[in-house]
């Protein structure tokens, strides 16, 4: 009798960035918002890029309908530096993760880790064959990802120089013709894999330009949207170039990290040299934190350790970074809450002014320490109005899928909620889309915006924070 001689196979995990039940795991929402989540995660990496770079954000977004299916071609610009083609290429990479956020703790607008390869898996996971195409620094980039029966991936990368490559195409409102450019085509009205059942995309891409908007007033952004024959653009000014905030390329404070959060710092940079990156030494390292970029701090923090030359002394015994944390804290100040930023009072009601007809305004800034020793600033504005309005909830200065307090209680002089919607709720203070005559004899609009560096979200999604985090 014939014997089988069986063979192990590999099978790489890069599947799970193309199958909707696994990608809705891995974003945090479920498969009817992924057209949500590519177009907030391109919206935010543009932000950021923009910001680095120390370019005023000018930010471009496109939204076509076809018809009879419905497909949604979309198109996101930026006027920032662009993507790298190394950077590209790394992404496309589904055996490493690509992160310029993910280690450090910062007020900035999320740290996924794995934005970008969601964004290249989302429409082949719902039906879509079309290419997507990043155009940046001269290089157009065509991407076209398959399946093999097997599961492996495939991606055919394909580079081609374009004089044009970071200018979108626009039909009547311009669109930043710098930095970045991403084309791509998302599902038809409907998800067709029987394991997913049937759910329609439920996307309104004009809300989330206006979310932007709302918390950012340093930023333009120009909507222009297309369903059948007719067609929408709107603009959102800037009101302000010189906004309060922090940027990704400003220094990290040492107060914002725990010791295990700081040795994932140390560890990522040893691994980045183990790649073929540096080992930088230990004050080159510390120096790049707020309040330590003086020699002479280093020097100190540096002589507490004096056994560690590099970071790959670590390696030894990884338990030493707890006392390097120590060190760095004694040599220097906690950032107080005002470093943080915030949106401003003037911004919210220009926003409410563009996009409602508001009758009345409040607003009110808190800042405080949380029970974790991170120090947080938290913004609330209202206004009263003759329409329907709607809830804006934001994490540093990013716009969430929900309510990022939902299951934190609130409390009040005359009572306390779960969560920002049951606060207003109980408050009479609900946005709703139509008129309640048993809740409030006006309509409202409601802003809600934290900001805290290394916000610890409970999920996925980045939208519901733990106040309470490490």
């Amino acid at each position: 009798m014939a014997k089988l001689e069986r063979t192990t196979f590999e099978a790489s995990r890069a599947a799970e960035y193309f199958d909707a039940r696994q990608l809705s795991a891995l974003a945090g929402v479920p498969a009817s918002e992924f057209a949500s989540v590519v177009l907030k995660e391109l919206i935010d990496n543009a932000l950021d890029a923009c910001e680095t770079a120390g370019a005023a954000p000018e930010i471009g977004v496109e939204a076509r309908e076809a018809k009879p299916d419905g497909a949604i071609s979309l198109t996101v610009s930026d006027n920032g530096p662009g993507l790298p083609p190394e950077v590209v290429r790394k992404v496309l990479d589904y055996n490493i993760r690509v992160s310029d956020k993910a280690a450090y703790r910062s007020p900035t607008r999320g740290a996924q880790g794995n934005a970008l390869k969601t964004i290249i898996g989302i429409p082949y996971a719902l039906g879509v064959r079309e290419p997507i195409i990043i155009s940046a620094r001269g290089v157009r980039h065509i991407i076209t990802p398959s399946i093999d029966p097997a599961g492996n991936v495939r991606i055919n990368h394909e580079e081609r120089s374009s004089i044009s490559a970071g200018r979108a195409p626009s039909r009547g409102q311009p669109l930043p013709s710098d930095g970045s450019t991403v084309d791509l085509q998302l599902t038809p009205g409907w998800i067709t894999d029987p394991s997913m059942e049937h759910q329609a995309q439920d996307f309104d891409p004009l809300h989330w330009i206006r979310s932007f908007a709302a918390f950012n007033p340093h930023a333009t952004f120009r909507y222009l949207g297309k369903s059948g024959s007719p067609e929408e653009s709107e603009i959102y000014k800037s009101t302000r170039q010189n906004i309060k905030k922090y940027v990704p390329s400003q220094p990290t404070s040492p107060h914002w990290y725990s010791g295990e959060s700081l040795k994932v710092l140390v560890f990522s940079h040893i691994a980045d040299a183990e790649n073929g990156g540096k080992d930088l030494p230990l004050g080159t390292f510390v120096r790049q934190f707020a309040g330590l970029a003086s020699t002479a701090r280093a020097r100190v923090v540096c002589s507490r350790l004096s056994w560690v030359s590099h970071l790959s002394d670590f390696k030894k015994n990884p338990h030493d970074v707890t006392l390097l944390l120590s060190a760095m804290k004694a040599e220097s100040r906690p950032p107080k809450a005002t470093a943080l930023g915030y949106v401003g009072e003037d911004h919210f009601r220009a926003f409410f002014g563009a996009v409602y007809e508001a009758d009345e305004f409040k607003y009110v800034k808190r800042s405080g320490i949380l029970p974790s020793g991170l120090p947080f600033t938290f913004e609330f504005a209202l206004a009263t109005l003759d329409e329907p309005g709607h809830l804006y909830c934001g994490v540093n200065f990013s716009p969430t899928f929900g309510d990022p307090l939902e299951g934190t209680t609130l409390a009040g002089p005359q009572f306390k909620a779960s969560g920002i919607r049951g606060y207003l709720s109980q408050g009479y203070a609900l946005p709703t889309t139509e008129r309640a005559w048993y809740r409030t004899p006006a309509s409202v609009a409601v802003a809600a915006h934290i900001i805290t560096p290394a916000p610890i979200f409970l999920d996925r999604g980045k939208t519901r924070l733990n106040m309470e985090g490490a």
